[in-house]
């Protein structure tokens, strides 16, 4: 089913949701007070408005209310941030994200309805700095600013061990989330075995799929046959 989204200011984050958005099929009402910034993505949203996002009657009748989902993208007025986000929340708009610019800003839009709160410019510094602090995990993908999961060909010190005698966790601190198995034949499909049980005998040709710290997932991958993939989900896969 296609999720309705409102993406509330047009200024470079929020042009980029918008269109990344709409992209992925999602429907998206793109709402700005600058009828310049309305006309350059209105080829490229379902609908785009030129609307006062503090006038409640208007945002009502283009059905700004009637979405899954609300982004509200115009940091540089806190106070328009702060009222925008109110309205949306008395109007029963479920999930709200805020870009602010600071954690004081957080605390208090947290308050006023918001959902979660979007950090563009200090999420893109922790990315960037991890990616130079771990380089040999530059295709991780994070789940935190120390987090993360990786896909890895099983290391030669793991084949023909079971997952209970390996003691992952206690030993190196990590997770094994899933394994992909490749196919048994040319016209089998690979299986992704998820939370595979304790007993479970790893093989050379299995790829471990592995949550934790990035300073852990470096050590796992530089033991030896290890060699890091970019996680794929089963709906990815051929």
């Amino acid at each position: 089913m296609t999720q309705n989204f409102l993406v509330v200011g047009l200024g470079t984050f929020g042009r980029q949701a918008a269109k990344a958005l709409s992209e992925g099929g999602a429907f998206v009402l793109a709402v700005d007070r600058d009828e310049e910034r309305v006309n350059a993505i209105q080829e490229e949203v379902s609908k785009a408005v030129c609307c006062n996002a503090l006038d409640q009657d208007a945002m009502n009748a283009i059905g700004a209310y009637d979405v899954d989902y609300a982004i509200v993208a115009i940091r540089k007025y806190f106070d328009v941030t702060v009222l925008a986000t109110h309205a949306l929340h008395k109007k029963g708009v479920a999930h709200i994200l805020v870009q602010v610019d600071s954690e004081i800003q957080a605390d208090a839009i947290l308050a006023f309805g918001s959902t979660e709160v979007i950090f563009p410019q200090r999420d893109m510094a922790l990315r960037i700095a991890n990616k130079l602090l771990h380089p040999d995990l530059a295709e991780h993908i994070p789940l935190g600013s120390n987090v993360a999961m990786i896909e890895i060909p099983c290391p030669a010190l793991f084949a023909g061990k079971t997952l209970n005698g390996l003691a992952l966790r206690t030993q190196h601190g990590v997770s094994l989330i899933g394994l992909r198995i490749p196919a048994s034949s040319s016209r089998a499909k690979e299986n992704i075995l998820l939370n595979p049980p304790p007993d479970t005998l790893l093989h050379k040709d299995h790829r471990l799929m592995l949550l934790g710290t990035l300073d852990q997932l470096s050590r796992i991958k530089a033991m030896p046959n290890a060699s890091l993939a970019t996680l794929q989900t089963s709906s990815s896969a051929r």
